[in-house]
Parts: structure tokens; C-alpha cells; sequence
């Protein structure tokens, strides 16, 4: 089986990577929330049933439908036929019945309910069928490149599945775009028609600072798990797939959460469109150009090692006008312990045009005497 961790690409001398727990999964990996970046993983592109974590892009697709008030979190919606004919996990409604998007959305996140999944995809697009095109269009755009979905509740159907990086991609694509959802994926328990429906999600309840996302069990997907937590600023999110129990599921999860949170720090070094370097400008309407990164820059180290990381900025010289936004500039050269970190790549943070043809040729004889 093939095991890939941090510490094996980035090689320091003086700096103790700690290799990944025992995990007893089929596939598994965790993940740093922040920057995305994969902090260990074990088949983690290999497809396979993906049972109710597949409810995970159902929500990511409703919740965009809320967002853009195609659905109302407070409207009712009529409870359709094929609602109450689905297989798996139900709340037991029946045909007719009118449900707030609110409740069955809980249902969904909570139970796994599929009678509530139907009754939901059929509101936003009229038919689970439409939908599904949906969900494949978004896990594209997400760059969810193993995953394909034949239904909307993760009923096991060939050619329905996905992988536990794209799950993981999508479980962070999730706390990204919406972070005011995510108590949904927290929520412990649901009380609908007198019945108390419990969330599968055992960490919910043994580690506090779990804040969701989803658990799943089918016999061919067998005990599978997303698992997202926040410690202090840093957040960390496990995916677990086919393991053969649910006490496997959540200890092989918590195991990876810990891994994340007790090996590494995730630290954001500069915003995106943050000025890093003002650097002087040749033959251009203005005198200087900022440089920055196009995206939040995060730097994953070892725990405890950020006092000892070194920063040194290479720029490119001279800097002569025109220059265009987003044009690179120069490099952010990181290391820790004298052992190279990375080169990222600084951008101009905004255009500069040609000058006059006085300031042109004035700044042609500065550049003669600069050489």
C-alpha cells in the first residue's frame, strides 16, 4: 500500500516530520484546511462507493441554490411520490406533505435521510436526474477529477463514486464558500414527528472541536467518514473510506485529525493582493510596482518550527515598464534550518504603463549608469 506524507518530500535536516498513524482504512487522507495542502493520504485517488458523503455535493449545490434565492431555507416544499419510495435511511414522510427546506436539510445531514433528499432535489430542479448534472458539473469546476455521481442520496449504483482526496477537496470547498452553514454539518441530533434522529458522526460527541461534515454506510462502500476540525486557527479535515466498522471509521478519522493538528503548523504568511516589495520602475508612468501573490500564502511546517523559517526575497532587475497584473516580478525564497522550503512566485499587484517620451529617455540614462 502506498503511503505518502509531507515528510517525505520535504526532507529537512534538524527538523522531525513525524510519519502518519497506523490507519487500518482502505483509503484515507488528511488534509490542512487553509492552504489544502496534504499532510498524509494512502490510496487516495482510488474510486470507490462513497455511500452518504456523497450528500456532501447535494448540500454544496442546495446550499448555492439558498445563497442565490432559489430555494429559501424558511419556504415548504411538497413532499413528491418518489420521496417515499427510496431505499436506506428515511424520516418517514409521506407523498404531499409539506416540509420546510430548513428541516430537510437537517434531515439530510443529520439521518442521511433520502426520502429527504428527494423531497429536496426535486424542489430546486424538478427531478433527481437534473440535479445529478448538477452535482457532476460542480465536482468538475472543484477539480474533483475520480468522482462521478449516478444519484443525490449515495445509494450504491455502479458508476457512482469518488475518491477520499476529491472528498476532502470537497469537504474543504464546503467550510471555504459556505462557513455559515457549517453548524448544519455539527448538528447532533434532530427531533422530527416525536422521533429522534441521531448524526452517525461519533466525533461529534468525543472531541469538541469536531465541527462536522459527514459519515456514510452502504455494503458496498462499507464505513466511511469526513471529518473536519477547527484547533485554535488551524483546521484540519480527514477523510475515511470502506472501513469495516463505524468504531474503525471514527478512530482511524480522529487518528488523522490528531496527525494533522499534533505535526504541523499551518501559517498564513501574506494576504492575497498584499503588498510584499515596493520595487523601483524604469520608463513607466509611475515609480514604483508593488509585488504580492495572486492567493493567501500558507506555509506548512513542522509543529513548533515557524521562529526558524527564513524568508528572502530575489527580485528581478532591472523592473521596466510596461508590466501588467500579475506578471512575475521576482520569487519568495523560504527555508527552515538552512534547508529550502520553496520558491513561490511574487506577482505585480497592479498594471504600470510606458511614460512619456521625456520620462522614457530620462530613465534610459538612468538605466546606463544602473547597469
Amino acid at each position: 500500500m502506498k503511503i505518502f506524507w509531507l515528510g517525505l518530500v520535504l526532507l529537512f535536516s534538524g527538523s522531525a516530520w513525524a510519519a502518519p498513524p497506523n490507519i487500518s482504512s482502505r483509503a484515507w487522507v488528511v488534509i490542512d484546511q487553509a492552504s489544502g495542502r496534504e499532510l498524509a493520504s494512502s490510496a487516495a485517488d482510488l474510486a470507490l462507493a462513497p455511500a452518504s458523503l456523497t450528500q456532501m455535493m447535494t448540500a454544496y449545490v442546495l446550499l448555492g441554490d439558498v445563497r442565490k434565492n432559489r430555494l429559501r431555507l424558511d419556504e415548504t416544499v411538497t413532499v413528491p411520490p418518489a420521496a417515499t419510495q427510496v431505499d436506506g435511511s428515511r424520516i418517514f414522510l409521506t407523498a404531499g406533505e409539506k416540509v420546510s427546506v430548513d428541516t430537510l436539510l437537517q434531515a439530510m445531514l443529520v439521518e442521511s435521510a433520502g426520502d429527504a433528499v428527494i423531497t429536496l432535489v426535486t424542489a430546486a430542479d424538478g427531478s433527481e436526474a437534473t440535479f445529478v448534472e448538477r452535482m457532476n458539473r460542480e465536482a468538475r469546476r472543484l477539480g474533483m477529477t475520480k468522482t462521478h455521481y449516478m444519484n443525490a442520496t449515495g445509494l450504491a449504483v455502479p458508476g457512482h463514486e469518488s475518491s477520499a482526496r476529491d472528498l476532502a477537496l470537497l469537504g474543504r470547498a464546503l467550510a471555504r464558500d459556505f462557513p455559515d452553514r457549517l453548524p448544519f454539518f455539527a448538528q447532533k441530533e434532530l427531533v422530527f414527528k416525536g422521533i429522534t434522529y441521531y448524526n452517525g458522526n461519533r466525533l461529534l460527541w468525543r472531541d469538541s472541536t469536531v465541527n462536522g461534515l459527514k459519515v456514510g454506510r452502504t455494503p458496498q462502500a462499507g464505513y466511511c467518514m469526513a471529518a473536519s476540525a477547527q484547533r485554535g486557527d488551524q483546521g484540519r479535515i480527514a477523510v475515511v473510506l470502506d472501513a469495516r466498522s463505524d468504531a474503525q471509521r471514527t478512530q482511524d478519522a480522529l487518528k488523522l485529525l490528531n496527525y494533522g493538528f499534533e505535526s504541523f503548523d499551518s501559517v498564513l504568511l501574506y494576504r492575497a493582493q498584499q503588498s510584499v516589495k515596493v520595487a523601483q520602475i524604469y520608463r513607466g508612468d509611475r515609480t514604483s510596482v508593488s509585488m504580492g501573490f495572486e492567493q493567501d500564502l500558507h506555509l506548512l511546517i513542522p509543529k513548533g518550527s515557524a521562529a526558524r523559517v527564513k524568508a528572502q526575497i530575489i527580485t528581478q532587475q532591472p523592473v521596466v515598464a510596461p508590466v501588467n497584473k500579475g506578471q512575475r516580478l521576482g520569487t519568495l525564497r523560504l527555508t527552515l534550518d538552512g534547508q529550502p522550503l520553496g520558491d513561490h512566485p511574487l506577482v505585480a499587484l497592479h498594471s504600470v504603463g510606458v511614460a512619456g517620451l521625456f520620462g522614457r529617455g530620462w530613465d534610459s540614462l538612468r538605466l546606463l549608469f544602473a547597469k
